[in-house]
């Protein structure tokens, strides 16, 4: 266990991606970055500037390496986070929040990058506060709060265990025939109600003469999970 253990650590690439806490050198060129964190991990040569070039192109930063980094913007400078992180092809990835402060674009290009090492096999452990980010990367997704693991599963599984019922908002078309089978009171012609199979109620309410004018679906997510779990108090 212990072995294993600091095996996987030697192995492991961590980028800490906070602003506060940027890995860059602001006074240096990114290839410069990059070598120094390569030659951490035993490369040279022309192993080494391969690697760089890789990284590089990778980050889509190419175009920049031989401007300072000082120059980068914030969404620059993560994405050179990562792919300092990257430079020694690590089977396991650390991301430490690594979208904070950036811009949508290159958000939206971390989450590809992101997707493109999984689909290669890469394992990544990342933590993050925002719940759409873990929905859309990851394949199991444990929740936390003051240090304790409160769950552990797919996004699926947590969300039928944790996430409670759907709701359901119509407008009707117009009275329905018996109002006696609607599950809550109409709000003139409008009827909102909560359920844990809401498709089967939606066809239960059509199949007694109940028109809709217009229907939304609205499942739990990640994020309901993560409030049902932690609570809606507000953290100082």
């Amino acid at each position: 266990m212990g072995a294993t253990s600091r095996k996987v650590l030697r192995s492991a690439a961590s980028s800490d991606s906070r602003p506060s806490r940027s890995r860059c050198t602001t006074s240096s060129l990114p290839s410069a970055i990059l070598a120094f964190f390569g030659a951490l991990y035993g490369l040279a040569g022309e192993q080494l500037n391969a690697r760089i070039d890789w990284a590089l192109r990778f980050a889509r930063l190419e175009d920049r390496r031989r401007h300072l980094v000082r120059t980068f913007s914030g969404g620059m400078k993560r994405r050179l986070n990562l792919a300092c992180a990257l430079v020694h092809d690590p089977p396991v990835l650390l991301l430490d929040e690594p979208t904070v402060g950036v811009d949508p674009q290159s958000r939206n290009h971390i989450f590809e990058c992101i997707e493109q090492l999984k689909a290669q096999g890469r394992t990544i452990i990342y933590t993050t506060h925002y719940m759409e980010e873990a929905q859309r990367l990851c394949d199991r997704i444990a929740i936390m709060d003051h240090g304790r693991l409160l769950a552990l599963d797919t996004v699926d599984s947590l969300v039928i265990a944790h996430g409670g019922a759907s709701m359901v908002a119509a407008d009707l078309a117009g009275p329905p025939p018996d109002p006696s089978v609607l599950p809550a009171a109409l709000d003139g012609l409008h009827l909102c109600f909560m359920s844990e199979r809401p498709l089967e109620a939606v066809s239960r309410l059509a199949g007694a003469g109940v028109i809709f004018a217009t229907l939304n679906v609205t499942r739990p997510n990640l994020e309901t999970v993560f409030l049902s779990l932690t609570g809606r108090s507000l953290r100082d």
